[in-house]
């Protein structure tokens, strides 16, 4: 029969060995009341029916939650890094090296200002993994850069960082022994010692920056700096060429998109400020002035057939040309002839470069520079860490993408300055006479803090404007704390998504809400009327409330709350995450889950233990610091098709981000550290349209569906989709919204269990207005109206809301 246990127990005091086995009876008695009440019949006579979930939600009911089950569970271990500081006190610039480095930058910029009409070129391999043959290589092309210094200004490509369509080897920073034992400290020591020896050497280095934190080790070294196609779109890589002292190239991305670039480039002459860490390994607000020598990268692209093609053409870059003087930007253009516009062959790069030649010849003067790929060993090899022999490997022979080798490179270089010479015939020029390097004073005998007190300042944070502190997270988590409450929340938010995303839950997630928060007041109003929603639709919808404090801009504009929580132009960074804090902690306790974007590797260390489901932008799915972000978040994420419509690039976000990996971020006390992930499974793919040109074009159809569902299946994942009713879905028009749920739901109760998710902007009042930080009077701003994009009003929401509850009693009818 049934268990009888009393309703009301006493607890008498004891003391010793008893008060211990008192303890353990009153947890056992606790844990048979709670077996009870859920075996207990309600009024009908009935067990009660088990709402299906994963088992640990049961947790939720039957323990206390704390912050331990919610925080940091998929991080395998996070290890401190040496400082900046710490490193450049152990591989110090000399005033030889400042002055070099000044010189070097100084050559690029006039170049691409016109003042020098040499071009330059980067030319190397796709990626360091042996210093001894990098230092060979830099021999011989010093060599060259003597023979063609008055056609040409040789950079070397020294790049320590790869990013990767899923996984493999991730460059010589993040894996120095090419074992995939992740010694970062080891790696960021590596690279600022053969930086270094480079520049001694009388060699110009330039590099790719992937994060804001690594530029801090090898910045003050580097002449030429690119932000590569997969980052190009990201916000806070944009931020940080706008900070980086060296001229900054943006590619175009890997679909070809040429306006990102520019775009790019107009964002990174901008003052922004983002998050990053101090030479003495402090978390740390950077406020930047603006990087007036970005240029755009071309490097081809990839239809998403997969067919490659070129953009090097004279009327591409004539179009570059134009787009970039429409912006007010000087058209400089440098051209990549690797990747696409080699279709991937090393051997196609002197084709692309004659073309190029060919160009410069006839008189093209927005051609500014060219990249190529080079090594001292023709091909590529293959690299496997932990499972290749390293002793195995081709000396001098690259271990990722194929380069031509150096014989191949100086026939290259003698066509390109063979055009120069013929453009500077036509145009009845002279060769740029030699630079004067003028620095700010005259030291000899450096100290290491004299080093650092000047010539380090004439190389290094040029276009820093501030440092501000950091609070530390932890600070924040004792001053908002994670109570059981919220933690019950959050925990069993997750569950539930997770349980929809193994297919045990036949309900679908709701992302709702504001595109971004801009006014607490009205979001905590918005959350009240959706908690409604949420516990009325709660057998067939799983709601979130969308929360969104980071905005990605096309180039400039208030950037979110976080960002900018005054909507002045501010820039109170600290304030900012506070008051995301407290919001995320308000809307938890009021039992109504949250969902964020993240933008960043470190905002999350402040708001992550709250957030119940996240998203990777369209414009980041891309980014390998994001995705590697993404192995470490605790909660369940979807990745966006990319702004162009590519879906493949989310599938292999996906794919990726289950795998562990190792990034820099900051701890709990706001110190610089290495993060080791242990991988997340509970991601999804977020389809939310693209654009080609003005044109916008959805993926919202049964035909698409079909395509992602057998990629996702190829790619050995679980074919779940959410898709995103506003955006290019919309054709970025709120009012196509409810069309959007409409063709939707009509999919969802014929049947199609894929889709598991769905994304709604929705506000108080419907429509949108304009802010403009430090010029629009916030008083004025209209009470429950976005300020980003438009959104539907909650009247409208709730019919949505409503179909999709009824399409999915209509699919689960079907299935039964």
């Amino acid at each position: 029969g049934r268990l009888s246990i009393p309703k009301a127990r006493v607890c008498i005091a004891v003391k010793g060995a008893m008060a211990d086995v008192a303890r353990t009876l009153q947890q056992i008695l606790s844990r048979l009341s709670a077996i009870e009440e859920k075996i207990s019949p309600d009024a009908s006579g009935a067990p009660k029916a088990k709402k299906p979930r994963i088992e640990t939600a049961q947790k939720a009911e039957d323990e206390k939650i704390a912050r331990k089950d919610i925080d940091d569970i998929r991080i395998r271990e996070i290890v401190p890094v040496v400082p900046p500081h710490c490193l450049l006190e152990d591989l110090v610039q000399s005033q030889s090296v400042a002055k070099h480095v000044m010189f070097g930058r100084q050559t690029v910029d006039n170049i691409l200002k016109g003042t020098d009409d040499r071009i330059f070129v980067v030319c190397g391999p796709c990626s360091i993994h042996d210093v001894k043959a990098a230092k060979e290589y830099a021999l011989l092309l010093k060599e060259a850069a003597k023979k063609f210094e008055k056609d040409l200004f040789i950079v070397m490509r020294v790049y320590f960082e790869k990013p990767r369509t899923t996984v493999g080897w991730k460059g010589l920073i993040n894996d120095p022994r090419l074992d995939g034992s992740y010694r970062i400290n080891e790696g960021l020591r590596t690279a600022r010692g053969l930086l270094l020896d480079l520049n001694e050497m009388g060699v110009f280095a330039g590099v790719e920056f992937l994060d804001t934190i690594s530029p801090q080790f090898i910045a003050d070294l580097v002449v030429w700096g690119a932000i590569g196609a997969r980052t190009t779109e990201s916000q806070v890589h944009r931020e940080l060429a706008s900070g980086i002292s060296a001229p900054i190239g943006f590619k175009n991305g890997t679909s070809g998109n040429l306006q990102i670039a520019v775009d790019a480039c107009q964002a990174g002459r901008g003052a922004h400020s983002f998050l990053s860490v101090t030479k003495q390994g402090m978390a740390a607000v950077v406020h930047t002035t603006g990087n007036g020598a970005c240029h755009v990268i071309l490097r081809g692209g990839q239809t998403p057939a997969g067919i490659y093609e070129s953009n090097y053409d004279e009327h591409t870059v004539k179009k570059v040309e134009d787009t970039m003087k429409a912006k007010e930007i000087n058209p400089a253009v440098v051209i990549d002839c690797s990747h696409a516009n080699s279709c991937k062959k090393h051997t196609n790069q002197p084709i692309a470069a004659k073309d190029i030649a060919r160009q410069i010849s006839k008189g093209c003067d927005t051609i500014k520079g060219i990249m190529m790929e080079s090594n001292l060993v023709a091909g590529n090899q293959k690299l496997k860490p932990g499972v290749t022999d390293k002793k195995t490997l081709v000396y001098g022979k690259s271990v990722t993408d194929a380069c031509m080798d150096f014989k191949m490179t100086l026939g290259v270089l003698e066509d390109l300055a063979a055009a120069v010479r013929e453009r500077r015939k036509l145009k009845k020029s002279s060769p740029s006479q030699d630079i004067e390097i003028v620095t700010p004073r005259e030291t000899k005998n450096l100290t290491y803090k004299e080093s650092l007190n000047s010539v380090y300042r004439w190389t290094d944070d040029i276009h820093i404007r501030k440092i501000t502190p950091l609070l530390p997270p932890e600070c924040m988590h004792r001053e908002i704390p994670c109570t059981s409450e919220i933690a019950k929340t959050v925990f069993e938010a997750r569950s539930g998504i997770k349980d929809i995303l193994a297919g045990n839950d036949d309900r679908v997630v709701v992302i709702v809400g504001p595109c971004s928060i801009h006014d607490t007041k009205a979001a905590l109003e918005y959350a009240k009327m959706l908690k409604e929603e949420r516990e009325l639709l709660s057998k067939d919808l799983h709601i979130i409330m969308r929360v969104y404090f980071e905005k990605p801009r096309t180039t400039v504009g208030w950037k979110g709350l976080i960002n900018d929580p005054e909507l002045n132009g501010s820039y109170k960074i600290n304030k900012g995450l506070r008051v995301a804090r407290r919001l995320l902690a308000d809307l938890a306790e009021l039992g109504l889950p949250a969902g964020v974007e993240f933008l960043d590797v470190m905002s999350p260390q402040y708001l992550a233990e709250f957030v119940s489901w996240g998203a990777i932008g369209a414009r980041t799915t891309e980014s390998q610091i994001h995705r590697e972000l993404i192995s470490a978040i605790s909660a369940p994420v979807g990745f966006k098709n990319g702004t162009s419509g590519n879906i493949k690039v989310a599938v292999d976000a996906c794919l990726s981000s289950r795998c562990p990996h190792s990034f820099l971020s900051i701890t709990k006390q706001g110190l610089a550290a290495i993060v080791h992930t242990k991988g997340n499974n509970d991601t999804h793919v977020i389809l939310r349209g693209g654009k080609s040109g003005k044109m916008y074009h959805q993926n919202y159809d049964e035909g698409t569906i079909k395509t992602v569902i057998e990629k996702m299946k190829g790619a050995g994942l679980r074919p779940n989709v959410m898709i995103d009713f506003s955006h290019a879905n919309s054709c970025k028009d709120h009012k196509n919204q409810p069309n959007v749920c409409d063709a939707v739901c009509k999919q969802i109760a014929s049947g199609q269990k894929a889709i598991m998710g769905v994304m709604i902007e929705s506000h108080l009042v419907e429509g949108n207005q304009k802010l403009k930080p430090g010029q629009t009077d916030v008083s004025t701003l209209k009470y429950g109206v976005s300020v980003t994009d438009a959104c539907m009003n909650f009247k409208k929401t709730q019919a949505c809301l409503r179909k999709l509850a009824e399409a999915v009693r209509e699919r689960r009818k079907a299935s039964a």
